[in-house]
């Protein structure tokens, strides 16, 4: 997911006395910072029925975009609904709630549905000049690169770069650099992804780094091995910030990583939970929250059988009944005998 605006864009809306605007600069500022909660509540915070169009499309985003980095697509389904009705607007309106509605299905893995949907946004913004920064080339990159078209998704992605670095974005630069990484060559993605995070030194847009960390971690696990350290300091920059503002996808991401490299998750629960498997650890973690069987499937991208039987298992393992007795089980050590 992308934060729509980026931590030093020169684009913002005028303060004025309207709460609903003010509130839109905090949320904006929150998101592109990387304090996901914040913005979130921000949103939450004021009511949309009598607001302008603009902000509240704005608004819709952020909250949508919020929702989705914890991997909640349930929860961004309400602000959808919003975007959707925004999209007679014209301009800047239209193409900000194109774009919630592209990340939605991009989300939903509902790819030539959100490849419309981002392509509706460069229509949008060719109607005028004044438009917010919406890297919707980015996205038809990444959606048509897993689709083998490299060359067309470079083109696009090295456009969008040449435009980033002409708007002097360091955040949109290096959010265009993450995105050549993942489609350029192999042995250019290493020399990448370290531009993007020197071109994000001091710029204050936490999420966005933790990600490129991640990507770059990834990538000198396969391509240079004896760089093991760096990758998992790397890793354990990105999980503690993934951790404190909830971020299951992005964490999950780096604790699968750290497990290749035989690192244990900082953080996890204790006692007993080295004796799940880890897609039994990624379960029961899910379940100690209190998620439902359904909301733990779409967030691990499997099926809610797949988690039933999982469920099942870990509470044979560790000799419990129910869901509600799995966190105290977990925190007890394994019982000597």
């Amino acid at each position: 997911m992308l934060e729509p605006w980026g931590a030093d864009s020169s684009t913002s809306y005028e303060p004025v006395a309207d709460d609903s605007a003010r509130v839109l600069i905090l949320a904006r500022d929150a998101l592109s910072q990387g304090r996901i909660g914040d913005a979130s509540a921000a949103v939450d915070s004021v009511g949309r029925d009598d607001v302008p169009a603009e902000v509240r499309a704005g608004l819709a985003l952020i909250g949508l975009v919020a929702r989705l980095a914890r991997g909640d697509v349930r929860g961004a389904a309400p602000y959808s609904r919003e975007l959707t009705g925004l999209t007679r607007e014209r301009g800047r309106v239209a193409a900000l709630a194109w774009y919630g509605l592209a990340e939605l299905a991009a989300a939903r893995a509902q790819t030539d549905l959100a490849i419309t949907a981002f392509e509706h946004v460069d229509e949008e913004q060719s109607t005028g000049r004044d438009h917010p920064w919406l890297p919707w080339r980015s996205g038809v990159a990444r959606l048509i690169a897993g689709r083998g078209e490299i060359a067309t998704a470079n083109a696009l992605v090295e456009k969008e770069l040449a435009e980033a670095r002409s708007s002097d974005s360091p955040y949109a630069v290096a959010y265009a650099l993450r995105t050549l990484a993942a489609v350029a060559p192999t042995s250019d993605r290493i020399g990448l992804l370290e531009d993007a995070l020197d071109t994000l030194a001091g710029v204050g847009a936490a999420r966005l780094e933790a990600q490129i960390r991640t990507d770059l971690a990834g990538w000198l696990m396969l391509l240079q091995p004896a760089e093991k350290a760096r990758s998992v300091e790397l890793l354990r920059s990105a999980e503690a910030y993934s951790r404190r503002e909830d971020l299951g996808p992005l964490l999950s991401r780096v604790r699968w990583l750290l497990e290749r490299l035989g690192e244990h998750a900082d953080g996890e629960l204790p006692g007993r939970l080295a004796e799940l498997s880890a897609a039994e650890r990624r379960v029961a973690q899910r379940v100690v929250t209190g998620k439902r069987n359904r909301e733990i499937a779409e967030e691990l991208g499997v099926s809610v059988k797949s988690v039933e039987w999982h469920v099942s298992h870990i509470l044979r393992k560790l000799s419990i009944t129910s869901r509600g007795e799995l966190a105290d089980a977990l925190a007890q050590p394994r019982q000597q005998r």
